[in-house]
């Protein structure tokens, strides 16, 4: 499995890389606006540490992007979490997420989920 990495190592040369989410030219994503705002890389990619070989941990499809434009605060969390693999949701997600949607200063207006936030 790691195979590639080493012969990459040894002959100085790039790794070739499969890309196992690939938007539409025309889908504008940026991570660091998601990880400001207390969204963690395991909401999107899944449990990258327990994956053998990357998958993808989530389709991406566009009704799941906008299930959490409009209800962030199910998936909001604390900044210290973002890279916590192991995080949680806490019983009270709905209270705490709304607290950090405050906190972080979330846009709750249409905006989120007006369609040139994402398409350009």
């Amino acid at each position: 499995m790691l195979d590639p990495v080493r012969s990459s190592l040894a002959r100085n040369t790039p790794l070739k890389w499969i890309r196992v989410d690939d938007l539409p030219d025309y889908v504008y994503f940026d991570h660091s606006i998601h990880v400001a705002k207390g969204i963690g890389c395991s909401t999107c990619h899944g449990r990258i540490d327990q994956m053998p070989l990357t998958r993808k941990g989530q389709t991406l499809f566009m009704k799941w992007c906008i299930d959490c434009h409009h209800d962030p605060q199910k998936y909001i969390r604390p900044r210290d979490k973002i890279y916590d693999m192991t995080w949680q949701p806490a019983r009270d997600q709905h209270r705490e997420g709304a607290k950090l949607v405050t906190q972080y200063h979330v846009d709750k207006t249409s905006q989120l989920t007006n369609c040139s936030t994402c398409h350009r």
